[in-house]
């Protein structure tokens, strides 16, 4: 439920402004950074709402993909050998990517959750887990580290990301433990800027202030992922179009979950052709919809149209101030948890529905 997707210090119940996510760590050059909040106490993970909308999810996969019945043992062999909740709300994540001019990736990601250093060493090296070197801090190899945890996460590490175009097949992705609530993954060349900035010996990346009132404005903001274009590659339409940067953030209000996507852009003239294509497409949305009377429709697309028409209602109409255009959304918790359940259940029918591979 907290993987990506997938795809984050201890919170309680206050408020936490948008300029004190913790994007300490994240080299400031980088074009794409996210970084997330605790979820203590609120509603969409922490309460007996969330943990009855994820079990029943848990059952409706555990019945599609018989593997995912290993999820529970899979999260306990994981705290068994390094002490790590991952179903704790206090965890938090930050990172981001820098892109070169030939759009060459490199990032990383820090985390930040409660875990046994020495119980993890000893686990390293029960099982004999490669070590890798970021100038001075020693980690494991990330990929040998995952698959020593479990056979379900050994599967899932045939698929573990290859290094980046151009780097050395000899720098794999790195597991560095820097303290007992820190842990960063990347390859060692980014693993030493990011440790370098956590010990403030580089900047950090700092949410633009522009952007904090959006974030703000969710209510309690426990996701924000933001671009920089200037720390993007040079590309003469982008610099045309006069696009400056972007925020998604999602919080919670009350009983709503909140989203917030804004764009800024180098004046109010430049943001404009943004925020008419946008509210157009917004005017067209219910009518494209609605479809075509005259041609039968099959229950799944009667499905697919009145969830996708249940999204769209929490859509507000676009704000534009200056050279900002925003797009909020909002939805009630507990008609959201019952969207994604629908959204779920569609795409299970679907692959029960479709022929089975031969079992050797």
């Amino acid at each position: 439920m907290r993987l990506l997707s997938c795809l984050a210090l201890t919170l309680a119940t206050a408020v936490l402004p948008a300029q004190d996510f913790d994007f300490k760590g994240v080299p400031a050059d980088y074009a794409i950074t996210f970084a997330t909040s605790g979820t203590r106490g609120l509603k969409i993970s922490d309460s007996p709402e969330a943990k009855d909308f994820k079990a029943r999810m848990e059952k409706t996969i555990a019945g599609l993909e018989p593997g995912a019945k290993n999820s529970k043992q899979m999260q306990e062999a994981i705290k068994l050998a390094t002490g790590i909740d991952l179903e704790s709300p206090d965890n938090r994540f930050a990172g981001g990517v820098s892109l070169d001019a030939a759009g060459k990736l490199s990032g990383g990601l820090i985390v930040h959750a409660r875990h046994d250093g020495k119980k993890l060493s000893a686990h390293a090296a029960a099982k004999k887990v490669g070590t890798v070197q970021a100038g001075a801090t020693s980690g494991w190899n990330g990929q040998e580290l995952l698959s020593s945890l479990s056979d379900e996460l050994a599967k899932a590490a045939k698929d573990f990301p290859a290094p980046a175009a151009g780097a050395s097949a000899a720098e794999p992705v790195g597991v560095f433990d820097l303290d007992d609530n820190t842990l960063v993954i990347a390859q060692p060349k980014e693993a030493i800027r990011i440790i370098g900035a956590l010990r403030d010996q580089g900047p950090s990346y700092a949410l633009h202030a522009s952007l904090r009132p959006q974030v703000n404005a969710t209510g309690r903001p426990y996701a924000v992922v933001s671009v920089n274009a200037a720390k993007l590659p040079p590309n003469p339409e982008l610099t045309k179009s006069g696009f400056l940067g972007a925020v998604f953030a999602m919080g919670e209000s009350g009983s709503d979950q909140t989203m917030k996507i804004s764009a800024y852009f180098t004046s109010k003239e430049k943001a404009a052709p943004l925020a008419q294509q946008a509210q157009g497409m917004l005017a067209m949305a219910p009518m494209m919809l609605a479809g075509d009377p005259t041609k039968p429709q099959s229950e799944e697309d009667k499905a697919i149209k009145a969830i996708l028409g249940e999204l769209l209602a929490g859509i507000q109409p676009i704000e534009t101030a200056d050279n900002q255009v925003t797009l909020t959304a909002k939805w009630d918790t507990i008609k959201l948890f019952g969207i994604l359940e629908k959204m779920v259940a569609l795409g299970a029918a679907k692959a029960k529905a479709m022929p089975q591979p031969a079992r050797k």
